[in-house]
């Protein structure tokens, strides 16, 4: 009998533990919260007195209506909090044993309270609070509790449902206190089939990265340079969160006292650029449909109009010696139609009747003169350093002749009106620029720019012309020299420097965007010490001495930089994300290549989760190249991967043949290829990959690609099945139709299918399309689209979705609404975002939750 009563107060014994520790689970105090300082308030004058509404002011209005921007407060313990012109101090302050937090007595205290929630993946809580005095409750700087009477006896309890996404969350209690019982209590409770173990409490502001971070914060854009290098024209951005708007805005700084100048923020000017002589800038501003230009000393606080009521103004550009402009007048011929024939097949874009022309005008005098007419659009390349001639453009299409286009470059005398043209029906067009003394040209163009001279393509039939060149052509003897025949590195823009004769460059080195110079003389290339990873919309002083530029790190965001030609040094002088992102911990990474059977080296790169443990296994992500150019070691960007990896996932990029940066030969692998030799690197690396790193579960494998790499995600499920989840953004489905349809259909084919045709190469425009292939699909799939993307028209998804689905296979369609190629939108990107992590959590950490909420399936 004994023996029974133990075993029921066992098993009754055992039955309450198991609930409580089921009760802990579901469950969680906060127990720890960073607390201010007590901030005295104060009642404000004729607070008896009724507004128009016949109210006085009341208490919780002292709660409601003292306030700072809690955007700004991520304490850690010992932080200070500016509060008018005193700090107070942020300390750790803990619950009593029934989870309460206790505060002084004393009335109309003002109280901020923080704690941090960190969650490994999509939840769904509940937030509970029991509360005596008055409070407010934010998550993420939104208001989820609130209660605005004194309770005495017994606290208030409230509760609100939370969907929080993976990642860092901020909670914030403001509590105004009585003269007792300041006591109140906070728990997270988690629902359905979560538990407690999915989340956990902190007291330090550390974070990953996450989406937040990546578009908000002032972002720095571009630099250019005074006459003399001493001041610096900063571009400058930023979201307006929650609203899809931003602001961009310019300012001028000294750079060597790093002091602001003046700010062109709120300002409703356009086109600020310096002068190319003294300190001075010009802008443009519209009156009434027609545009003024203006020119500002800011040394001598002077401004100048110098043109005015310019209609159809498009854009200008100062002469060297800054006695006038070049200035174009752009017109649409469009015409209100019901039924219109095509003037050629260029003639669906929206914008191919509009023509633009050249015009200058005399600063001195104010004389304006018309320069250039005709049917087709003169384009400006340049204007000699000495003012006398100008050199422009024309593009016409030619069906005969492939590539299809010809360009003509012309040469102008300013003072005469004299032309000579320098070349005729160009099939590879160039892009010219004066040598310094306008006895030579530069040019920068595809390996074809000049036929066969400038290809260095090893046995490819045909080069890559995204691959930039450049070249010196001699104006008297028309002698061509293509200086970057041996250098691999793709040119992104150059600079002939009058002051030392040399050629600066950027270019694409691989995966990094670096900066050289060319020593014409010694025929020699020179790479300078950028101090970052990619460089971007560098500038050169008109002395010569000094260069500016943005640039960024893989795992550091965009500074601007100046760099002294003479001492090597440089220096930063912009650095708007520093704040945004201190507190953000990033994960390693690292190179990882490998070579194939023929000897080529395919270069890739790692990016680990923070935190990252070699004896845990791991999801993975695949990424690669979309378009033609490698995925650069940027930070941020579209598909910002370090915060793939702050998710939890290892990401294994690498850059398969046919990028350009590596070589001509490299590059011009993607001419006719499709996709072949690019999607089976992309298999053989991540396999080898797998196979060397026992960190990573092989079963849950997933590959994300936009635009060609979308076609690449879709062709690659026809060719292997090692890929547990796939995601196709803007993807082609069929060649064909995005070579007909695409507003860049055929022209991007002359680089990927170059003299190949849906009539000659069924092999490739058919059986290379994966739309002819989905039988072959076995791996679940999404696909991402802009509903008016004008590049890879939605089409390329819809039928690719209408196969897998009448194919009976696991495929989900995701359009976002009113976006072309690129997702722009803020608060669109960010769902698109999320949209993402939701389908690789479902799929690739058996995690569906947050896609099911995203989306729920309807009954249709």
């Amino acid at each position: 009998m004994n023996k029974i009563i133990v075993s029921a107060l066992a098993v009754l014994l055992s039955v309450n533990l198991c609930f409580a520790s089921s009760q802990d689970e579901k469950q969680k105090t906060i127990k720890n919260w960073l607390a201010s300082d007590a901030i005295e308030l104060h009642l404000p004058a004729f607070n008896t007195i009724e507004d128009f509404s016949g109210n006085t002011f009341q208490l919780k209005n002292l709660l409601q209506e003292n306030q700072i921007d809690l955007c700004k407060i991520s304490p850690k313990e010992s932080d200070q909090l500016n509060w008018n012109q005193s700090q107070v101090s942020w300390k750790k302050k803990s619950t009593n044993s029934k989870g309460f937090v206790s505060l002084p007595n004393k009335e109309n205290q003002l109280y901020y309270l923080v704690s941090y929630l960190n969650t490994d993946q999509w939840s769904e809580l509940e937030l509970s609070l029991k509360s005596y005095p008055m409070i407010e409750v934010y998550v993420d700087n939104k208001k989820q509790l609130s209660q605005y009477t004194q309770e005495a006896d017994e606290a208030k309890e409230s509760n609100k449902s939370l969907k929080l996404e993976q990642g860092h969350h901020k909670i914030v209690v403001k509590v105004l206190s009585g003269e007792k019982n300041n006591k109140f209590k906070l728990e997270l409770k988690a629902k359905k089939d979560w538990n407690t173990n999915t989340f956990a409490l902190s007291l330090s502001p550390k974070q990953f990265m996450d989406i937040n971070k990546v578009l908000d914060g002032t972002k720095v854009k571009s630099t250019a340079l005074s006459f003399d290098g001493k001041y610096a024209l900063i571009s400058y951005s930023r979201t307006l969160p929650p609203s899809d708007k931003s602001e961009n805005w310019k300012e001028i700084q000294e750079i060597e006292s790093g002091k602001i100048l003046y700010t062109f923020r709120g300002t409703q000017l356009s086109n600020i650029v310096w002068l190319p002589t003294g300190n001075q800038i010009s802008y443009t501003k519209a009156y009434n449909g027609k545009t003024s230009v203006f020119v500002f000393d800011f040394e001598k606080k002077t401004e100048k109009k110098i043109a005015a009521n310019i209609a159809d103004f498009s854009s200008y550009t100062w002469a060297p010696n800054g006695k006038f402009i070049i200035y174009s007048i752009g017109k649409s011929n469009s015409e209100d139609w019901k039924m219109k024939k095509f003037q050629g097949m260029e003639d669906r874009l929206p914008w191919y009747r509009t023509r633009s022309f050249l015009y200058k005008l005399d600063v001195a005098s104010g004389v304006k003169q018309r320069l250039t007419y005709g049917t087709l659009s003169t384009n400006l390349a340049d204007i000699s350093k000495n003012g006398k001639y100008i050199l422009f453009a024309t593009s016409r299409p030619d069906y005969s002749d492939y590539p299809y286009f010809k360009q003509n470059l012309y040469q102008m005398n300013v003072e005469t009106f004299a032309v000579d043209t320098i070349w005729k029906d160009k099939l590879v067009d160039g892009q010219a620029q004066y040598s310094p003394d306008a006895k030579q040209l530069l040019v920068q163009g595809g390996p074809s720019c000049f036929g066969k001279l400038g290809e260095n393509i090893g046995n490819q039939p045909l080069a890559n012309n995204y691959d930039g060149q450049l070249y010196l052509y001699d104006l008297i003897s028309k002698k061509v020299d293509p200086i970057t025949y041996n250098f691999d590195p793709a040119i992104s823009s150059a600079k002939w420097n009058s002051n030392d004769n040399k050629i600066y460059i950027q270019a694409q080195d691989k995966d990094y965007v670096k900066l050289f110079v060319y020593n014409i003389s010694l025929k020699e290339f020179t790479e300078l010490n950028s101090s970052s990873d990619v460089v971007k919309n560098f500038d050169l002083s008109e002395n010569g001495e000094t260069i500016s530029y943005i640039a960024c790190g893989i795992s550091s965001p965009y500074k601007a930089f100046v760099y002294d030609i003479a001492s090597k040094a440089n220096n930063v002088i912009a650095n708007p994300e520093k704040s945004h992102l201190a507190k953000v911990q990033f994960g390693k990474t690292e190179d990882w290549n490998f070579t194939k059977d023929d000897g080529t080296t395919i270069i890739g790169r790692v990016y680990y989760p923070p935190n990252f443990d070699s004896s845990k296994k791991y999801p993975m992500i695949v990424n690669y190249y979309g378009g033609t150019s490698p995925v650069e070691r940027s930070f941020g960007g579209r598909y910002p991967l370090n915060m793939y990896a702050a998710m939890g996932y290892v990401v294994y990029l690498l850059q398969p043949s046919g990028a350009t940066g590596f070589g001509q030969e490299f590059s011009a692998r993607h001419q006719n290829n499709w996709g072949i030799t690019t999607a089976d690197e992309i298999i053989t690396g991540t396999k080898k990959f797998i196979k060397e790193h026992k960190f990573i579960d092989a079963g849950k494998v997933g590959c994300i690609g936009a635009s060609y790499g979308g076609f690449t995600t879709q062709l690659l499920q026809t060719r292997t099945d090692i890929f547990a989840a796939a995601i196709s953004h803007a993807g082609i489905s069929d060649i064909t139709s995005y070579w007909g349809e695409g507003y860049w259909g055929y022209s991007y084919s002359m680089n990927a299918t170059g003299k190949s045709f849906p009539w000659n190469r069924r092999d490739i425009y058919v059986d290379q399309s994966p739309l002819f292939n989905a039988d072959k699909i076995t791996t679940p799939m999404l696909l991402l689209h802009g509903s008016v993307d004008t590049n890879v028209p939605l089409g390329e998804s819809i039928q690719m979705y209408q196969a897998l689905k009448l194919l009976g296979k696991d495929v989900e369609f995701v359009q976002v609404k009113d976006q072309n190629h690129l997702i722009q939108n803020y608060n669109k990107r960010i769902l698109w975002n999320n949209t993402i992590f939701a389908y690789f959590a479902k799929y690739l950490k058996n995690q569906p939750q947050w896609w099911d909420n995203l989306y729920p399936d309807k009954n249709l």
